[in-house]
């Protein structure tokens, strides 16, 4: 008998490889705004700062995600010294995140692996509704999915209990029982999960130093050890 029978789960990073189109998109942003080389390696780590602090507002109900869209780029040039339209950047950001179609080695044959073996999949993912549509549609993963659930639809993002509220209430059979959240976001999926006062399991691909908080249900560095935890 299965474990669990409804897994959400987070998307970027966790099967979706965000980080990697992140480095390869704002490099190509960075030269196309005439950056050498060193600068570029400068605007990436501070970008990676500013965004970071700004997410974590984000998710702690500080600012809005429009927010996070209108200042991350004026706040790296202010960083850097550098002048410049932040906004511009922003577009041509946005245009390379809506076509990162890279996804995690493994993800495809262990998504297929829990969708043959009965699972219920659902995709539960904080973002901009238009990238994470275009992701799983040109990577397919869509098709492993019975619903997909994004906060920039949703009007509520992960951590906020409300986020999983939405989703139980349109997914009667579903139990804090029998469900599960599975993230590699110590901030938004185990802490969120954690909130709702679901299981959460903690993808730490990176092999991440664990904080003392938020503890999450299980934690896993392979999707083989993942397979093992839901088994």
């Amino acid at each position: 008998m299965m474990r669990y029978q409804y897994l959400i789960f987070d998307l970027d990073d966790t099967l979706l490889d965000f980080k990697g189109g992140e480095i390869a998109g704002l490099k190509n942003v960075f030269a196309k705004q005439g950056f050498d080389t060193v600068l570029q390696e400068k605007a990436f780590n501070e970008y990676t700062r500013i965004n970071w602090e700004l997410w974590s507002a984000f998710e702690k109900g500080e600012i809005s995600k429009q927010t996070i869209h209108q200042t991350r780029f004026d706040k790296l040039l202010v960083s850097l010294g550098v002048a410049g339209d932040g906004s511009a950047f922003e577009r041509q950001y946005r245009e390379e995140l809506n076509h990162n179609y890279r996804i995690i080695d493994g993800a495809e044959a262990f998504l297929a692996h829990l969708k043959q073996s009965g699972y219920h999949l659902i995709a539960g993912t904080n973002g901009e509704a238009q990238t994470q549509h275009l992701r799983l549609e040109h990577t397919g993963f869509d098709s492993y999915f019975e619903q997909v659930y994004i906060s920039d639809e949703m009007g509520v993002a992960k951590p906020d209990p409300g986020f999983y509220t939405q989703i139980f209430n349109e997914n009667p059979e579903m139990t804090k029982n029998n469900t599960v959240m599975i993230g590699d976001g110590l901030a938004s999926d185990i802490q969120g999960g954690t909130n709702f006062g679901i299981d959460t399991i903690w993808v730490n691909f990176t092999q991440t130093p664990a904080p003392e908080t938020p503890q999450p249900t299980a934690t896993v560095q392979t999707y083989k050890e993942l397979i093992q935890q839901l088994s």
